[in-house]
């Protein structure tokens, strides 16, 4: 079971690998404001909002309450807000395996935390290692996320020489 938060569902999304990532994790939850934030991109036209949505539809990603509040409390303390703090504190409810997530911040924590975590160029590089996407998919896909700009290019030619090593 894994834990998305909204930056890692709209990355693979923007990836068009968001669907292969959900049937390799198999249960794929976010919790209620991550499922907030991606909605509020619907009105402004973001296609991925939309492959997100049929993905829920079709019961491959669920939203998940969390019950206890003392848990997102506890995200709280260690200046982790919003839509990650829910998702860390539905990582702890469900004990979950991993939480999907680019988000620095939480990355930093994830020792204190005990937490796992994996980011979008780790996803794309286990869906290739497994067959799930191909050689000219995880070229296109490093390609696409050089240009969001959000990933260092250190860990993107990581990739690149990984999958050219074999």
């Amino acid at each position: 079971m894994i834990i998305k938060d909204s930056m890692a569902l709209i990355h693979l999304a923007k990836l068009s690998v968001l669907e292969k990532s959900c049937e390799y994790f198999r249960k794929v939850i976010i919790p209620e404001l991550v499922y907030r934030e991606v909605i509020k991109g619907k009105s402004k036209g973001f296609s991925d909002v939309s492959t997100i949505i049929e993905l829920m539809e079709r019961d491959k990603i669920s939203v998940k309450k969390v019950k206890d509040k003392k848990l997102i409390k506890k995200a709280n303390q260690f200046n982790i807000q919003k839509g990650e703090a829910e998702v860390v504190a539905l990582y702890w409810q469900e004990k979950a395996d991993l939480i999907a997530s680019d988000d620095d911040n939480l990355r930093k924590k994830k020792n204190i935390l005990n937490l796992k975590i994996i980011g979008t160029p780790s996803i794309i590089l286990k869906l290739y290692k497994i067959g799930k996407i191909d050689d000219d998919k995880i070229r296109k896909c490093i390609s696409e996320l050089r240009n969001i700009g959000w990933f260092s290019n250190a860990i993107l030619d990581k990739i690149l020489m990984e999958i050219k090593n074999g």
